[in-house]
């Protein structure tokens, strides 16, 4: 009898067990498909918004591109554009409009609405629906996701645009490291070069001691 119970309780403890390690196993593989399934721009969202500091810069070519860092709760934007240079200090609340020819400031006052630029336009896309697709730039191929939407990634101006014109934006990954984004309206095509980084210069928060505030 107590011989019997005892294989009762071994089988019992073993069907537990196994139990527990089908949902285990269940668990994870529930997580992996959630993840595959998951778009790389939530996957890059997440990870941005995650970050202490990073920075990313778009290139359309040597006079048109974009540089932005973050670290805590400071910004730093650098734009060239169609022979347009400006730079704004984010910080405190304000916005700080740097101007290097004279030497001077000028403050926006609780003002930081570019502080979270990137993530913002990253949120904008979050959960919407895309396409997958593979294409070559530069001869290589690259993975990407279309999304029917235009972005404030795009440089060149776009106030003419129309409600009938169709628009995509396409999102270009090296594995899960975002390398281009194309702005595609009609038969006009925009592509910018992207690279992200984890260095940032301390100093491009900080206002010259030398400068004055208009």
């Amino acid at each position: 009898m107590k011989k019997s119970k005892k294989i009762i309780g071994i089988s019992i403890i073993t069907m537990v067990i196994l139990a527990i390690l089908v949902g285990i196993i269940w668990y994870a593989i529930s997580n992996h498909n959630i993840k595959s399934n998951t778009s790389k721009i939530n996957q890059l969202y997440d990870k941005l918004k995650a970050k202490n500091s990073y920075s990313l810069t778009t290139i359309l070519d040597e006079k048109n591109q974009m540089y932005y860092a973050k670290e805590d709760k400071k910004a730093y934007i650098h734009t060239i554009y169609n022979q347009n240079e400006s730079k704004f200090i984010i910080k405190d609340g304000n916005s700080y409009l740097i101007m290097e020819n004279s030497k001077t400031y000028y403050t926006y006052k609780n003002n930081e609405t570019n502080l979270n630029k990137i993530e913002l336009q990253l949120e904008a896309l979050k959960d919407r629906e895309y396409q997958k697709g593979e294409e070559k730039i530069d001869n290589k191929k690259y993975q990407y996701e279309e999304y029917a939407i235009l972005t404030s990634f795009a440089m060149k101006e776009t106030s003419e645009l129309t409600q009938n014109q169709e628009v995509k934006t396409r999102f270009y990954f090296k594995g899960d490291k975002l390398v281009y984004i194309k702005t595609i309206i009609e038969d006009k095509q925009e592509l910018l070069k992207v690279d992200i980084s984890d260095q940032v210069e301390h100093e491009l928060f900080e206002i010259p001691s030398d400068y004055k505030e208009m």
